[in-house]
Order: structure tokens, then sequence, then C-alpha cells
């Protein structure tokens, strides 16, 4: 029996999942990009925390005479979830998701859009550190000193609330950075590609 703490050890140790390394991707419906013409749907975002939603499903009981077992039940709906993302100088961030905001529901005339045009579908990647085998090949400048671990496709985003992290002269700090908060309700996310780990898409624009 082997007593060994395996957790980072050299050699054949085990390295834990890094919880700030991640990305996360939104196919952004066209609508929503506005003015930017020159950007493709796919936005990745410098989001600073991804919270999972919990994904729960019922159980039904069933009794027959003196016992009682438990079938498989519906999903249960997936929460939404508050996402900050970083606001950049260049207002990108804020106009992407103003706009896609807007579109949903404009507060100037009460007017309000068709959900179906609206949702998007995103993709969450954790990254594993891969330098080692990125020195060993000598390409250390190569983008692919991480690889792509588990990733999960989100289906049917919808963007239900934004708002600016607040604008404060006296911040210091982290506090001193303006994030902007935005609201995700997601219909469902499931793991993909679990036996055969992809490269996220190169064609993509950074918010």
């Amino acid at each position: 029996m082997n007593y060994r703490n395996l957790w980072g050890s050299q050699g054949s140790g085990i390295d834990q999942q890094r919880a700030d390394l991640f990305k996360l991707q939104i196919n952004l419906p066209t609508s929503a990009l506005g003015g930017i013409t020159s950007w493709s749907n796919d936005v990745e975002f410098a989001v600073t925390r991804f919270p999972f939603p919990d994904r729960k499903r019922d159980v039904i009981a069933t009794k027959y005479l003196n016992q009682t077992n438990f079938q498989l039940g519906p999903d249960q709906p997936v929460g939404p979830i508050e996402i900050p993302v970083r606001y950049a100088f260049n207002q990108a961030t804020a106009q992407l998701l103003e706009k896609w905001s807007y579109l949903t529901s404009n507060p100037r005339t009460g007017g309000v859009g068709l959900t179906s045009g609206l949702k998007a579908k995103g993709v969450f990647w954790w990254l594993i550190p891969n330098m080692a085998e990125q020195i060993q090949l000598g390409q250390t400048d190569s983008d692919s000193a991480m690889k792509i671990g588990l990733q999960y496709t989100l289906e049917g985003c919808l963007i239900t609330g934004l708002k600016p992290s607040g604008a404060d002269m006296t911040a210091t700090g982290d506090a001193a950075l303006v994030n902007l908060d935005f609201t995700l309700q997601i219909d469902r996310y499931y793991p993909v590609n679990i036996n055969n780990m992809v490269y996220p898409s190169t064609n993509v624009n950074y918010a």
C-alpha cells in the first residue's frame, strides 16, 4: 500500500486543477455586435470569476407495500449566475454587453426583444499547464503552453442583468479597477469532448 502524498510531488505526482486557469467564450447574436463589424460572433470575455450554477435533477419516490424506491425525475432549472468581466478602457466589453442587454429590453421605449433571437451559445474551458512539454520541444513561447482540459457547452445563454461595479475616487487595490457584472441565465450546460479534447477557435475576439 502506497502512503505517499502524490499531490504536487516530483515525477509521477498529480497536479490539482487551478481555479484561475480557465476561459469563457460566448457566440453572441449578430445583432449584439452593433457597429463592431470587424468582429466575429465568438467573443472571449476577460472574466475574473465563473460561478458554476447548480445542476440537479429531481427524484420521484415510488412506494410499494412497506418499501420506497426512487426513480429519476426531470432536471431542475439551472439558476442564473453573476459573472464579473474586466471593464477595458476601449469600452468594447461595455458596448457589447450593453447592446445585448438593450436588445432584450429597451428601458427608454419599453420594447421587448424576441428571446429566440437573443440567446447565445457559450463554451467554458479549464486550462492545464503544458510548459514542461513545450520546453522539451523547444517551444516555450508557443500559445500551446496551455492545454485544454474538460470543457462545457453552455446552451441558451441570455443576459438578464448588467451593471458596473461602481465608481469610487478613494478606491485602492483591486477595488480601484472597474468590473462589469452581468447576469447570465443558462438553459443547460454539460461537458463535451471528454475523450477528445480540442483547442479553442483561433478566430476569436477578446473583450
